[in-house]
């Protein structure tokens, strides 16, 4: 069993007669709070990934009806879009707040 050098956030295989850097201990396997750590942070940036890319698609479709909506060229049922995109925006924007973060996240309906 190869030996890792163990630090609060993370490890690395180690080989024998191989250094520790500071702030490193070493252990035969990696701990279980270490690994559920790891867990959670790459479930932390799927779910990141995932908003993003759901406030990006939205975005794409909010942004011509404000152009619209600026030089007072909308539609009342594109205001009406408008408004009702925003909101959802908004509520995406929220989500990392609600319970389930980031493990199961509570998403808004969409309205795209």
């Amino acid at each position: 069993m190869m030996p890792y050098a163990i630090t609060d956030n993370g490890w690395r295989a180690i080989g024998e007669g191989w250094e520790l850097a500071e702030n490193e201990t070493c252990a035969e396997e990696i701990p279980q709070w270490l690994l559920d750590t790891a867990d959670r942070q790459r479930a932390e940036m799927t779910a990141r990934s995932d908003l993003n890319a759901r406030i990006s698609d939205v975005n794409n479709v909010i942004q011509p009806l404000q152009d619209d909506y600026d030089i007072q060229k909308i539609t009342d049922t594109d205001l009406a879009k408008l408004r009702v995109l925003k909101k959802y925006r908004s509520a995406l924007g929220k989500t990392p707040e609600r319970e389930g973060w980031p493990g199961t996240p509570d998403w808004p309906e969409s309205t795209l």
